[in-house]
């Protein structure tokens, strides 16, 4: 190298402000200051990068590197919430605080009340006072076991009398069970010659009374009566039927023997029907009066309308008109139906050549959800998972899919709906919405420069602009819009696989 290379270069660095140079001596220096101006930048542009997460690690109030991350002020809260929060800390269901903890100890030592609203509960200082009431009441109740004892001695003298005179009534009372038990005997063989009051089985020649013509059907029918009415029955009848046996036999065992004999006779003429009757039809008509005979209705067929011989639809005197639009159509279940707002339901499939006027912005399509996710978040197929899942991508996912879409123009895969079901309630659970082709709104943070790609940063689901030679195979797409800030939010990109 010659004496002219070896020159002095101040160089000052500020962020990404310009480079002032002192004399240089030839081009070579020059192109090294220009390098060690460029390699400035990249370190400045790091360096607030880096400020910038370890502000959001330090004070952010969200999570400062995705779902699940804290900050040291977010810690710090948490745990005063623990030491001193009246209400369950961190949000944890059931848990209490140091101090709510200090409180229940409290009531449990010296509370007049249930210790810590536990029903049937007694602090230390209640049971101590139940025990001094236990004592005293034990004190008295033997004082009374005392007193008792004496009663007791003076009761048992009184017990010996009573016995002597129990020895008496018992004495008593044996002779009048034997006297008892005789009389039972004696009723016992008095009973079996007596007849039951219900079904008595009679013996020998029992006799009953006639009953009169008002007699109740309760009463007891002997012989004389029911010869009696057998032979009022009978009346002097043909001994050939006088029996029941004889008259169904006469009847020929018909029970419908009335209905059988008329029915017979509707069925025959009345004697002084002429011929005529034997003319009419069912229902009564001349037969000959009322129809037409086969050569009248031959001669007949040259005064019929032209439809009815001919059958054609143009030979109708009254056509009516076939719709030539769908608002001439009565609706049913297969037609398009609108509702008060005009919006469209069909029951079938949907075939078009074009589609003009769509809002919406990108293709999408459902991915199985491996995970939470929200609207922006940058997805990647989940590389630990045994079965195919995606998740939030990170700088480590080699396999980035697309942007988690909301706002699709056309979307394929998913769930088969049902008529009136809302496509994302009834896929959201099990499946992620990406944005395969479009522009659609991404989660970053830092600097955006239209143009610039959209990498996977540290925050699982948030993306960052790729530095200038840094490798872009995992690039969701390009940004299409500038924007200065510097806090994680939606920019919009165009949706485009890594180059």
């Amino acid at each position: 190298m010659s004496d002219a290379a070896n020159v002095e270069v101040t160089l000052t660095v500020q962020n990404n402000s310009e480079i002032e140079m002192g004399d240089v001596a030839d081009g070579y220096a020059a192109d090294q200051a220009r390098e060690y101006k460029i390699k400035a930048g990249e370190y400045a542009e790091n360096a607030l990068n880096s400020q910038n997460m370890a502000e959001a690690w330090a004070e952010s109030d969200s999570p400062p590197a995705g779902e699940g991350t804290r900050s040291s002020k977010v810690w710090a809260d948490t745990a005063r919430q623990w030491a001193e929060s009246t209400s369950e800390p961190d949000g944890v269901s059931g848990a209490r605080s140091s101090k709510t903890w200090s409180e229940t100890a409290r009531e449990w030592a010296e509370s007049d009340a249930e210790p810590d609203g536990l029903s049937g509960a007694k602090s230390a200082k209640t049971w101590a006072t139940i025990s001094s009431q236990k004592a005293t009441e034990a004190s008295a109740s033997a004082k009374a076991a005392d007193t008792s004892a004496k009663a007791s001695a003076s009761s048992a003298s009184g017990a010996k009398a009573s016995q002597e005179e129990a020895t008496t009534q018992a004495t008593i009372a044996r002779q009048n069970a034997e006297s008892a038990a005789e009389k039972l005997a004696q009723m016992q063989i008095d009973l079996k010659v007596k007849a039951d009051v219900d079904s008595p089985v009679l013996t020998g020649t029992p006799a009953a009374p006639t009953p009169t013509k008002s007699a109740q059907s309760t009463q007891i029918a002997n012989v004389a009566y029911v010869k009696q009415k057998i032979a009022e029955l009978v009346n002097g009848s043909d001994a050939s039927l006088d029996t029941l046996k004889e008259l169904a036999d006469a009847l020929g065992n018909d029970p419908n023997f009335a209905t059988t004999i008329m029915t017979a006779m509707g069925k025959k003429l009345d004697a002084a029907a002429t011929a005529q009757a034997a003319l009419a039809d069912g229902k009564g008509n001349n037969i000959a009066e009322t129809y037409a005979t086969k050569e009248e209705l031959t001669g007949e067929t040259g005064t019929l309308a032209a439809v009815a011989k001919t059958g054609s639809y143009t030979d109708l005197l009254n056509r009516p008109t076939i719709p030539d639009k769908t608002s001439q159509l009565t609706n049913d279940s297969r037609f398009v139906a609108t509702d008060a707002d005009g919006n469209v339901t069909l029951t079938g499939t949907l075939t078009a050549t074009k589609v003009y006027n769509a809002v919406y912005n990108d293709y999408a399509e459902f991915f199985p959800r491996g995970g939470d996710t929200q609207r922006g978040d940058i997805i990647a197929l989940d590389e630990t998972s045994g079965k195919e899942q995606y998740v939030k991508a990170t700088a480590s996912s080699s396999c980035v899919v697309g942007v988690h879409t909301e706002d699709f123009a056309s979307i394929i895969g998913g769930r088969t709906l049902s008529p009136g079901d809302d496509i994302l309630k009834s896929n959201l659970p099990t499946y992620i919405p990406v944005a395969l082709a479009g522009r659609v709104p991404v989660r970053m943070y830092g600097k955006a420069k239209k143009g610039g790609w959209v990498i996977p940063s540290e925050m699982p689901g948030v993306g960052r602009m790729a530095l200038p030679g840094e490798s872009i195979i995992q690039a969701v797409g390009q940004i299409v819009k500038d924007d200065s800030a510097e806090n994680v939010r939606l920019v919009k990109i165009m949706v485009r696989s890594g180059r």
